[in-house]
């Protein structure tokens, strides 16, 4: 006997429940997929910031709002690290002007790199004043050499040397002053013919000084002995002697003049 196809009879509540219970992991598995896709799907990339920097201003190194520095400011660092260091132009690879002159070939008006070479220039002419003063002019004349390889044509560069072959065309000599002269200062009971030795030196001394022209730095051991020298010599001129006062032994009188008085200069 053949029985009809069994039929399962699920009570209404128990369907109702059976059918939610598909619903939820049928959303479940719908949520895993699309959560697996946004995991494997990479993220669209922020949106551009607007910016009113213009480009052609981050080109050339222009401060712009303190985020875009001098494009040059790492050689200028080093520049300035040879400048403290005193190496100018040598050794050339790692010198200023080496360092400047980098920056000016890409910016040639750059006002640093400009303030640069002067300071360089500066220096080298403050040197040659100094030798040119102390007599030293083949050291004079080398920091000039130097300085005119920064500028050849700066017009301090070429007072600087005129005033160096000036300083060459001066004679020199020193009259080393006697020590029974320098007595005579503090003497009180001198005789008549020591006040004619003194007299006699010192009238001889500053016609030798007016003869010359010649100007005059007198060398002393003290301000007092040297102001005493200097006018007693100037009461045997007939016009004001022209010189300078220094504290140095032995005592002495250095008289500077033009060795061909033909060129000689006001």
């Amino acid at each position: 006997m053949i029985l009809p196809p069994y039929t399962l009879q699920i009570p209404d509540g128990r369907r109702a429940f059976s059918r939610l219970l598909k619903t939820t992991w049928f959303s479940s598995l719908v949520l895993i997929l699309v959560g697996c896709n946004s995991l494997t799907t990479p993220a669209s990339d922020p949106p551009a910031i607007s910016s009113s920097i213009d480009q052609s201003e981050i080109e050339t190194g222009q401060q712009t709002d303190g985020y875009y520095p001098d494009r040059h400011q790492g050689l200028l660092d080093l520049a300035d690290h040879a400048l403290k260091r005193q190496h100018l132009t040598q050794p050339e690879a790692t010198s200023a002007l080496t360092y400047f002159n980098l920056i000016l070939i890409t910016d040639p008006d750059h006002q640093a790199a400009r303030a640069g070479l002067k300071t360089i220039i500066d220096q080298y002419l403050e040197w040659a004043l100094r030798a040119i003063e102390a007599a030293n002019y083949a050291e004079a004349n080398q920091f000039l050499e130097r300085a005119a390889r920064v500028d050849p044509k700066s017009p301090d560069i070429t007072a600087m040397a005129d005033r160096l072959r000036r300083k060459r065309e001066e004679g020199r000599l020193t009259e080393i002053v006697p020590v029974w002269l320098l007595a005579a200062r503090t003497e009180t009971s001198q005789t008549t013919a020591e006040d004619a030795q003194v007299n006699t030196y010192l009238r001889n001394l500053a016609q030798k000084i007016e003869t010359l022209n010649a100007k005059i730095a007198i060398y002393s051991a003290n301000d007092a002995e040297g102001r005493w020298l200097y006018q007693q010599l100037n009461a045997n001129t007939v016009n004001r002697l022209r010189g300078t006062l220094k504290i140095d032994t032995p005592s002495r009188i250095e008289m500077h003049f033009k060795s061909n008085p033909s060129t000689m200069l006001d």
